[in-house]
């Protein structure tokens, strides 16, 4: 995964957050006349520098994907929030999902994540993710055919997909709740995706820590993640802690450092 302009790391059109429709929607019912072209060429780019090349060693990805297969058990019903066009990737990790629901504020990155999963293509970074995991073609292939679906929300804010009250086996966040503007906003949301965990099951992220470069350069101030923050947020719902570990990158300007996490919730 080769490096982006600072303008497309992280795949977030920050500049646009207070124009952001925050309703829930069904990006089939969003008509293509409606989305911005800008937009969709930003999340295209940002596909195609971060999730095309060979997967760099020492980011961090590595431990997700083990984390996944590791923690996330065997879902029925797969949430993954703050998708934007990376969905596809993590499944990798992601142990026969029988259907996906991929969900972002943004319906530009559901778009150009949609059209990427229906292409076919398999980038070399998949590839070397799929090694990895010593998972075979014919493995990832199965989750990219299951049923999925993409909504539109905020997932930073207390949640609902309409007609899925029981909830979800697994949820995944990796790298939304980072995205909070300080420790009690990433409560919010860790709390929000966590009361849609369903019985038994398992909510698994990852939140990057900023460099202070990046900081000065984008503005968003995240360095307040810690281990001790997610594991209180947890702890206060009664969740199990199965995993939290702060991972060093080696060599990336813009990020210091990535928590990964999973936790499960009792029958």
């Amino acid at each position: 995964m080769s490096k982006a302009p600072v303008e497309a790391i992280g795949g977030w059109l920050k500049d646009d957050d207070p124009a952001m429709d925050r309703r829930y929607r069904r990006l089939a019912d969003i008509g293509s006349d409606s989305l911005k072209a800008e937009h969709l060429a930003y999340f295209e780019e940002n596909l195609d520098r971060y999730f095309n090349d060979r997967l760099i060693p020492d980011q961090g990805v590595e431990e997700i994907l083990e984390a996944l297969r590791d923690h996330g058990g065997r879902p029925a019903r797969w949430i993954d929030l703050g998708a934007g066009v990376t969905t596809l990737f993590w499944s990798i990790g992601v142990n026969a999902p029988q259907r996906v629901f991929a969900c972002d504020l943004v319906p530009e990155a559901l778009k150009v994540l949609s059209s990427f999963k229906d292409s076919g293509r398999v980038p070399p970074c998949y590839t070397d993710a799929l090694a990895l995991m010593a998972r075979s073609k014919a493995e990832f292939e199965a989750p990219r055919r299951a049923a999925w679906s993409y909504h539109v929300f905020d997932c930073l804010n207390a949640w609902r997909v309409p007609g899925e009250a029981e909830g979800f086996d697994l949820v995944s966040v990796i790298g939304c709740l980072g995205l909070a503007s300080d420790p009690a906003g990433y409560e919010t949301a860790f709390r929000a995706a966590a009361d849609n965990i369903a019985a038994g099951g398992r909510l698994v992220g990852a939140d990057w820590i900023r460099s202070s470069m990046f900081v000065a350069t984008e503005g968003h101030d995240n360095r307040y993640l810690s281990p001790v923050l997610t594991e209180g947020c947890a702890a206060r719902l009664g969740l199990t802690r199965l995993q939290v570990d702060r991972v060093q990158i080696q060599g990336d300007p813009y990020y210091d450092a990535v928590i990964v996490w999973a936790f499960s919730r009792g029958d």
